[in-house]
This record gives structure tokens, sequence and C-alpha cells, in this order.
């Protein structure tokens, strides 16, 4: 029996989630950060690790200060867009219109990109640091410092290479993010190599076209192994990997699945779909089982999180979560 596991229900996520997304529509997205927290909460209480639920302790309030800020600036990024097409309207039978337009297009854009990596950590930072498992919190280390730059070199050769770097960029930005993750005692790494991605990419991206989707399957199967069997946990001088136990016939049904309980509901199965493949995604992500988990001590300092903020992103720090 795997140690992680996931028993959230389809109808019970609905109940929560009918509401908050009529919520957050009615109060024009002013009331997320109190739906988000709802979901957070639930999907936490049932997931559990060897047999003893997590729990979130997260409040809507912090919630609210870091959304609130996310919500002013992609607004802000909206307006810059609008004033730019307005801009480029009045100049259109010049040159000039287009001009306005393709710089107000990448110059929002760049803003956009570079405030996504702030978001990836402030929710990263209140999500981790707000759980509990037993008296053990996990924890994220990491620094905007470091985080930024990785975010935006990956993003510029990905675009550069027309994809083909994306492997590269998401195993460099596996092996910084799993380092920065810390559950007590335990600490992570990743192993795969960006050359093994990149064939898993192509391939897949080729068969699948080939195939008409058909072997998206497969493809989606050997990307989970892929990223799952390369996730190291280490404790001490002790450390193993976790590896999957998905077999073909079981992404058939979680892909198709959902896929026709959302076509075949007009969006209202939604709840059922995201948890089915949130209980896939855990449930498949096994554990050795002679791992002795009451050797998991409480939360250990980090002495990277103790260091001072040295680059002005870490300074800034303006928690922005969505």
């Amino acid at each position: 029996m795997n140690s992680l596991n996931f028993e959230g229900k389809g109808l019970a996520f609905f109940k929560i989630h009918f509401v908050n997304v009529i919520l957050s529509i009615l109060s024009l997205s002013i009331l997320y950060p109190w739906a988000k927290v709802r979901e957070i909460k639930y999907l936490c209480s049932n997931s559990s690790l060897a047999e003893q639920p997590f729990t979130f302790t997260g409040t809507t309030e912090k919630f609210f200060k870091g959304y609130i800020k996310t919500l002013i600036i992609f607004l802000c990024v909206g307006l810059l867009c609008i004033a730019g097409g307005f801009l480029a309207a009045f100049y259109k039978s010049s040159i000039l219109s287009t001009l306005i337009f393709t710089m107000t297009l990448i110059l929002c854009m760049a803003i956009a990109c570079f405030f996504y990596p702030i978001i990836l950590h402030g929710s990263l930072n209140y999500r981790f640091n707000n759980t509990l498992w037993g008296n053990v919190r996990p924890t994220y280390t990491g620094k905007l410092g470091e985080l930024v730059p990785i975010y935006f070199t990956g993003l510029v050769l990905t675009t550069l290479t027309a994809g083909i770097y994306s492997a590269w960029y998401q195993v460099k930005l596996a092996k910084y993010l799993l380092p920065n993750f810390h559950f007590g005692s335990l600490k992570f790494d990743f192993s795969g190599e960006a050359k093994t991605l990149f064939f898993i990419l192509l391939k897949g991206f080729l068969l699948t076209l080939i195939t008409f989707g058909i072997y998206g399957i497969w493809f989606t199967k050997e990307l989970y192994e892929y990223f799952v069997n390369n996730i190291v946990v280490k404790k001490d001088d002790q450390e193993f990997q976790l590896h999957s136990d998905a077999n073909t016939l079981e992404v058939f049904e979680m892909m198709v699945g959902n896929f026709l309980l959302v076509f075949l509901t007009l969006g209202i199965g939604a709840s059922w779909a995201y948890i089915r493949y949130y209980k896939f995604i855990i449930n498949h992500c096994v554990i050795p089982v002679d791992f002795n988990f009451s050797s998991i001590s409480e939360t250990v300092e980090d002495e990277k999180a103790k260091e001072p903020a040295q680059k002005w992103l870490d300074k800034w720090n303006p928690v922005l979560i969505a």
C-alpha cells in the first residue's frame, strides 16, 4: 500500500468549487483568496502520508494581501495594453501605429514575465510554510534573486530556440526548486537529465501528431514517470528515489474520463475531473515501503533561509500570491 494517499471526493469538491466560482465572479475576483484558501484546505485535509493527514493553517487575510498586489499589477498591465491600443489607433494611417502596438505588446509581455516567478515564489512560500503534517512543517527556502534569472534565461532561450531549450529549462528549474523544498528533516533533489527529457518531448510531440493525439496517453505516462522517478529524498546520509506505479490503462482512464466529464457536462464536471487528476498524481507517486516515517523530525532550521538578503529582489520581496 502506498504511504502517500489522496481520498478527496468529486461531489464534496464540487460543492466548494461551485460556490467559489460564483462568489469570485460576482465579486469581480475580490473574494478569490477566500475561495482559494477553502480549496487548499480541502485538498490538504484529504491528503495523507503514512495515514497522517495534512493540515493547512494559512489565513485568508495573508492570501488577500498578496493577491491584491498581484491583481493591481496585472490591472496596470491591462491598462497599459489598452492605452497602447488607443495610441496606435490614433496613428493608424502611419507606420508609427505598428511600432507603438508592437512596443506596447513587448513591454506588457515583459512585465508579465518578470512578475510570474515572483508570484510563483510568493505562492510557494504561502502554501508550503502554512502546511503541517503532525508537527512537521514543509518549507520553501528559495530566493527571488536566484529564481527570476533562471526563469528569464529559460524563457528567452526557449523562445529563441523555438522550444528546443524547454527540456533544459524544465530540468534546471526542477534542480533549483526541489533542493529548496524541505519536509522537516527531509531534503529533496532532482536527478533527471535534460537530454533524456528532450528525447521524451521530441518523441512525444512527433508521435502524438502522427497518431492524431492517441500517443498522448503514452506521452503523459512517460512524462509523469520521468519527473516522479527522478525525485530524490535525502535524510542525513541516506537517500532514496520516488517511483511511479501508473500503468497505461490507468493513464487512459484518467485522461479520457476527465475529457468526457468536462466535455459532456459543459464544464460542470470539471470538479470531478480535477479530483481524479489530483488523486492520480498523488496516489501513483510511491514511497519505498521500508521507509521509517517516525524518523522524520520537526522542521530543521536551514542556514540558507537565515542568510541576509544580498540581491535587490530579495530585499524588495513584494510577496505576490495567486
